[in-house]
């Protein structure tokens, strides 16, 4: 490695050398005591690399020899500096560009609110300008925290407010404060989901279906008493519980043949960096594999508390897919299918309510896969209250 360095900081000229007596010319290389570096003889030439202060001790060989020496490529920092020195223009205007990024990131270009609902994200921002905080303004200027103390005693109604800075962006998040909701603000008892009604508890109201009734999502539970008028003149709201079987199904089908992609565990690397939203690879542009997942890792040039250098580093790992044909047995299919259909049906079933009766079907089909239905029972509650 320090080689190879070595070599690019010193520059290396590739050069092919051509005569009838290359054999004197190697000789006279020797005595001049020039290093050639990576030199291979063929019968017609001679293909080597120097270094660019021995290249020019190169002509008293050449010339005593009868050989012509032809550059084939430079290599090295020093032709590269040269190249650079001859375009000012550009490196003026890297320069630029690079000072501009630097100035662009330490202001804010960015306000966002979020986690609001009934306050208004632009009286927010309005009030949040009041206390320096807004676009195109340094950074080095605001305290989040305490322009976030100010703006929650500004804004009663929220109960915490809560500002970050992200880059150039700042974030300012809003947990509203939650107001208990009066009973008397609602109305009547509707079914949340069908099922079949066990038990009726009516503790205020007039009940509308009787135990044993199956009931649709959405129908009349319990209504709210129309004789009853609260101190606000609203009608008294409907209370009680209703209480019954509810069924949830699932289903799953696996093939005893299946052709799926799998990691094959070979993997490349691509190295690049990001200028904004401009990405430059640097090695591996593009996956060798013809299957390939792709893994994207990005992280800042440099950073230091909330600033961030304007330029990031991005890895690509490319994973290598094969195609892999599993074959399973009947009833491998079964239980995987089966395994399948009940993570299906826990999706559906509320949290905390326990399963009275499962059952398991196997259904109809094709000799080449499995198909398994999982049935469940629960006993829950079932009216909810309609919207105010």
């Amino acid at each position: 490695m320090f080689e190879r360095l070595r070599a690019f900081l010193r520059g290396r000229i590739y050069f092919v050398a051509r005569g009838e007596r290359l054999t004197d010319f190697i000789n006279e290389v020797l005595h001049d005591r020039i290093v050639l570096f990576q030199a291979r003889r063929s019968e017609k030439d001679l293909r080597a690399q120097i270094s660019p202060r021995d290249f020019v001790r190169l002509r008293r060989a050449a010339r005593k020899s009868h050989s012509k020496i032809k550059i084939t490529a430079k290599y090295g920092w020093p032709f590269i500096a040269n190249r650079w020195r001859r375009r000012k223009g550009l490196l003026v205007g890297l320069f630029l560009i690079a000072a501009a990024l630097i100035c662009l990131s330490q202001l804010i270009l960015s306000i966002s609110v979020s986690g609001n609902k009934s306050l208004s994200s632009q009286a927010i921002l309005d009030k949040a300008a009041g206390q320096g905080l807004k676009c195109w303004v340094w950074q080095r200027q605001i305290d989040p925290n305490k322009i976030a103390d100010v703006l929650q005693e500004q804004i009663p109604e929220a109960a915490w407010i809560g500002i970050e800075r992200k880059g150039t962006q700042i974030a300012i998040t809003v947990v509203e404060k939650i107001r208990p909701q009066i009973p008397t603000e609602k109305g009547n008892l509707l079914a949340g989901k069908p099922g079949l009604v066990r038990e009726i508890i009516v503790i205020q109201g007039q009940p509308q279906i009787h135990e044993g009734e199956i009931v649709r999502a959405g129908q009349l539970l319990i209504s709210q008493d129309n004789g009853t008028i609260t101190d606000t003149g609203q009608q008294t709201a409907a209370k009680g519980f209703v209480r019954g079987r509810v069924w949830y199904k699932g289903e799953a089908m696996v093939p005893l043949l299946e052709d799926k992609l799998v990691e094959s565990g070979r993997q490349v690397m691509g190295r690049g960096i990001k200028i904004g939203s401009r990405v430059i690879m640097i090695t591996n542009s593009n996956s060798p594999f013809s299957l390939v997942n792709e893994e994207v890792e990005e992280r800042p040039l440099l950073s230091w508390r909330n600033w961030r250098f304007p330029v990031e580093l991005i890895n690509i790992r490319y994973k290598e897919l094969s195609q892999v044909r599993i074959e399973r047995s009947v009833s491998e299919a079964r239980d995987l299918a089966e395994n399948l259909a009940r993570a299906e049906v826990n999706k559906k079933i509320p949290e905390g309510i326990k399963i009275v009766a499962e059952t398991v079907r196997e259904m109809p089909h094709t000799g080449e896969q499995a198909k398994i239905r999982v049935e469940v029972e629960t006993y829950e509650d079932l009216a909810v209250y309609s919207d105010p």
